[in-house]
């Protein structure tokens, strides 16, 4: 039985043990891309800012009931730093006792009381004084918290409170739209630019989903960096998460079909054509978009690519081409 088995394998038009497998090749192409950055977007209420504490600080009384719209530029809160305070007021006084003293030299000297050079060096010693306090006093309007905007005002600390510096003082609320806040690692936010396109997932295609309008110009305390995305076409609510996709800079590639990627081990490669036979070469997925399928490596445009049955190669494999 055996034998007989063996003599069928041998007649001709039926060795399939040994027949090279059947393969479709195309060419691959070159085609500009652009890098696909999957983030979770959580969704914000009206744009808004975060005003901090400059540095270690009292609260002091609410400038204006919560809830209240202001203009831009109006106080909304203000700082009391009890050791700033009274360092302006002692420099304030140096500088004024200094002040009296130069008037006074000054009046003498052109009475030839005193030499001209000793009214200079108080007048130096003046000028001095009043920079500190002036200086100072500069430090302490730091803690005269304005409206960067039109908004409504909302306090995230009490009147009393101990405020470290970078402590949150007071929300300011303006009148445009709801917007997604993205969590970004540097470098990928280093792939975007402000414009950038957004597109979010829908039955099975990707829908335009808003542009990027602002990023963060450094990372927060988890080494991450904040994109702002607005402009989705759909009802959304604060709270709300979506899955988006933020497509960054354009840039070249070679695109080949997606049947044509094998990958095994977490390692992604294309067959190319050689003299009859299919050779692997290794690649980097850029992007996976629809048939498509961007990749960087070894492959240039027009290479031959095997993009039918990809599964049952081999490195070095005898194929056969079908048109």
């Amino acid at each position: 039985m055996r034998s007989a088995l063996w003599g069928l394998m041998l007649v001709p038009g039926l060795a399939w043990g040994t027949a090279p497998p059947a393969v479709h090749v195309t060419r691959a192409t070159r085609a500009v891309y652009r890098p696909a950055i999957p983030v979770f977007a959580r969704v914000h209420g009206p744009e808004h800012a975060m005003v901090q504490a400059p540095y270690d600080a009292i609260m002091g009384p609410l400038s204006v009931a919560p809830g209240s719209t202001v203009a831009a530029g109006a106080i909304v809160a203000r700082l009391l730093p009890m050791s700033l305070a009274a360092t302006v007021r002692a420099l304030q006084a140096q500088a004024q006792a200094a002040h009296t003293t130069y008037e006074q030299a000054r009046v003498l000297a052109r009475q030839g009381l005193v030499t001209p050079a000793h009214a200079q060096s108080l007048k130096a010693r003046w000028q001095a004084d009043a920079a500190a306090w002036q200086a100072a006093g500069r430090r302490l309007a730091r803690g005269t918290v304005r409206a960067p905007f039109a908004g409504t005002v909302r306090y995230t600390a009490a009147p009393g409170a101990w405020l470290t510096r970078g402590t949150d003082v007071v929300a300011i609320g303006g009148a445009g739209g709801v917007y997604e806040s993205c969590a970004l690692t540097v470098r990928e936010a280093g792939r975007l630019y402000v414009g950038a396109r957004a597109v979010i997932a829908a039955h099975g295609s990707m829908r335009p989903a808003g542009r990027v309008y602002a990023l963060a110009a450094r990372a927060d305390r988890l080494g991450f960096v904040r994109a702002y995305v607005r402009g989705l076409r759909r009802p959304l609510r604060p709270g709300q998460v979506l899955r988006l996709t933020l497509l960054g800079h354009r840039q070249d590639a070679i695109a080949v079909p997606q049947s044509a990627l094998m990958v095994r081990h977490g390692r992604a490669r294309l067959y190319v054509l050689q003299h009859g036979r299919a050779r692997a070469v290794p690649v980097k997925v850029l992007r996976i978009d629809g048939r498509r399928v961007f990749v960087a490596g070894a492959v240039g445009r027009g290479a031959p690519v095997i993009d039918s049955g990809v599964a049952r190669l081999r490195d070095g494999a005898t194929v056969r081409v079908i048109r």
